[in-house]
């Protein structure tokens, strides 16, 4: 068998592919089974036909002997355009077609060779509507977050106002009026001292949370993490003195996270863990960390009354307590997680009951840093 009859019969196999020949003027003068299997034209039909012929009537004329004029000089011409079925079914094509010049350079013809990429693209424009409706979900959500955390700065403000004036009218009443109460009544008095000081503390949390992300969180620049937890232990000052709390770190690295917000994270976790100490027994907490390509892994372990694997991720959602010991408003931790997230990092605990939890969590480094550490 000669090699034209061995590719004679590879091309009959192809017929996810048209394959044919046309003369100098674009009419074809042979036949593929690709032409039946894609645009439904039998050899009888097809047969000295023009180009013109798989062309959808809207498109303007004159394209075929412009695409001819193109192949003739350049050699072949590519492109990918809509072509019709037989039907009048739109399809999409990539094609080429190949001018086919003799040894001496006459123009014999040409070679056209089309197939039908109608499925790519559909699973093309499915995507990109896939995306476009995931741009607006984001956008939507995004506005929504917005919202809300522009509603809870307003609200936390406003709610201040009144909460002050509640506070002062209740201890003016005691220190004038209390002789004139019963046990009873100065009990109820005391209890009212609580309530609103809890609420002022829940207002001040609500509007920390909602405030965390209004400026950025990343940085460009590397924050000392030391010089961070420095001034949240000096703001925890009372707490640790209280409770004797050890605090223990050495060698951490810088973040690429700005300071104020650093200075959150790790009073909320440091005030955490002391807060949720074991009776009778002074708070022990180590802070180490560690590099990982482009990001530091940090660990803050304490010895305290530790975590139920139910809560594990509970704590980290607003208004989550899972003890009603100490003061706090169920935000300290959800927080923590806000800004750990906005950085572009991750937090999540390992707890043993009785024996104390670790918060494990991820920020980035600097670009600069990470550059550095590769050279």
């Amino acid at each position: 068998m000669t090699n034209d009859e061995l590719l004679g019969i590879l091309l009959s196999r192809l017929d996810e592919f048209v394959i044919v020949l046309c003369d100098t003027s674009g009419n074809f003068t042979s036949w593929h089974p690709g032409v039946l299997a894609q645009f439904g034209y039998t050899a009888e039909e097809f047969i000295g036909q023009n180009l013109a012929l798989l062309y959808p009537p809207a498109d303007p004329n004159g394209r075929v002997e412009r695409e001819l004029a193109t192949a003739a000089e350049k050699g072949r011409a590519s492109d990918t355009s809509w072509l019709a079925k037989k039907t009048g079914e739109i399809m999409w094509v990539d094609g080429v077609i190949i001018a086919l010049r003799a040894p001496d350079g006459t123009l014999l013809g040409f070679g056209k060779v089309l197939r039908d990429v109608t499925p790519r693209l559909r699973s093309q424009q499915d995507l990109e509507a896939a995306n476009e409706r995931m741009r607006r979900m984001t956008h939507e959500l995004s506005r929504s977050n917005e919202e809300l955390e522009e509603f809870a700065r307003i609200a936390s403000h406003d709610l201040r106002a009144p909460l002050t004036t509640t506070r002062w009218l209740t201890d003016l009443l005691s220190f004038r009026h209390s002789g004139e109460l019963d046990e009873e009544g100065r009990t109820c008095l005391q209890q009212i001292g609580r309530s609103l000081e809890r609420m002022t503390g829940l207002v001040d949390a609500i509007l920390a949370h909602a405030q965390v992300g209004q400026t950025a969180i990343g940085s460009l620049e590397e924050t000392d993490t030391e010089a961070a937890i420095l001034v949240a232990l000096e703001n925890l000052g009372g707490d640790i003195v209280m409770s004797n709390a050890a605090i223990r770190y050495e060698n951490l690295p810088p973040v690429a996270v700005q300071p104020q917000a650093l200075t959150q994270l790790f009073q909320n976790l440091l005030g955490n863990a002391i807060k949720y100490r074991r009776s009778g027994i002074p708070p022990e907490i180590r802070i180490t960390g560690r590099r990982e390509s482009a990001r530091c892994v940090f660990a803050i372990e304490d010895n305290g009354i530790g975590i139920e694997d139910e809560w594990k991720e509970r704590i980290f959602l607003p208004l989550q307590r899972r003890s009603e010991k100490g003061s706090g408003s169920g935000l300290g931790l959800a927080t923590c997680k806000k800004i750990v997230t906005r950085a572009g990092g991750e937090i999540w605990v390992e707890s043993k009951v009785g024996a104390g939890s670790t918060f494990y969590f991820t920020l980035p480094v600097s670009p600069i840093s990470e550059a550095s550490e590769g050279t």
